[in-house]
């Protein structure tokens, strides 16, 4: 089940910078105030990732 940038939660491919970041502000949102588990830490880790990516196109390595 694939799901969208607009629900936080992007699948997968190429992300525009704004929708990489509106996909980790929401998830963090709909995530409220409780502890997080390593689940949900392993996804924050991944939307970041993907917003590193959509803010640095080209860029594949650290030099």
């Amino acid at each position: 089940m694939s799901t969208t940038p607009e629900q936080g939660h992007p699948a997968s491919g190429p992300l525009t910078p704004a929708q990489a970041n509106e996909a980790l502000r929401a998830f963090v949102r709909a995530h409220g105030d409780r502890p997080w588990s390593r689940a949900e830490l392993a996804e924050l880790d991944r939307l970041r990732s993907l917003w590193r990516a959509a803010e640095r196109p080209g860029m594949t390595a650290a030099a």
